[in-house]
């Protein structure tokens, strides 16, 4: 092997260990994200029947936004409370919207991280191994080619598996994001009707 080539062989082999420690950070990272999604859920299940109650049985005039009871984690608690509060100044509005998208932005970074790092951290865990056991089986030691592949495909359905919860996350919270961007427009809409 040439001076380059074992220079190469060296370097991607010393990147296995950390990108088996982030795979394994990446991971818990993931499951942490599903159980803080889950309760999310939960909670706007409660609090978003009866927002769109609000919404929807009464006339906008008549709704009463600040009566709304929302648990104070929830972003569009404080969203709600400051466009009742404003009486529909327009630029506040949309300052008080943009601080909600951003929020939500926010919300979704993470997941979108782990949909797009994880796969690629397998990729690169999947091939960094197929060297050493190419190796293995030139020199006729299937124990290190039995290793070194069991490594490659365990890192591959990792990097999978959070590139599949990412993506799941993402997606539910760019709904809660639209949702709740739509509820909060109604509601600086009919304050900025009830104003003029």
């Amino acid at each position: 092997m040439s001076m380059i080539g074992q220079l190469l062989y060296w370097i991607t082999t010393g990147l296995l260990i950390p990108v088996v420690a982030l795979l394994l950070v990446f991971l818990l990272r993931a499951l942490a994200l599903v159980g803080s999604s889950v309760a999310t859920a939960l909670e706007r299940r409660r609090y978003g029947e009866q927002i769109d109650a609000v919404l929807k049985r009464k006339a906008p005039a008549e709704a009463d936004f600040a009566a709304l009871s929302l648990p104070k984690s929830a972003p569009l608690a404080g969203t709600i409370a400051e466009l009742a509060a404003l009486g529909g100044v327009p630029v506040h509005a949309r300052r008080i919207l943009s601080e909600l998208e951003i929020h939500h932005d926010r919300s979704v970074s993470t997941a979108r991280i782990l949909s797009r790092t994880g796969p690629m951290l397998g990729l690169m865990g999947t091939l960094i191994p197929l060297g050493p056991a190419l190796m293995g089986l030139a020199e006729g030691d299937l124990a290190s080619l039995a290793e070194n592949m069991l490594v490659a495909f365990a890192t591959t359905v990792i990097g999978l598996l959070i590139g599949a919860i990412g993506f799941s996350v993402q997606q539910s919270r760019q709904r809660w994001a639209a949702q709740d961007m739509a509820r909060a427009e109604f509601i600086a809409s009919v304050a900025a009707e009830e104003k003029d």
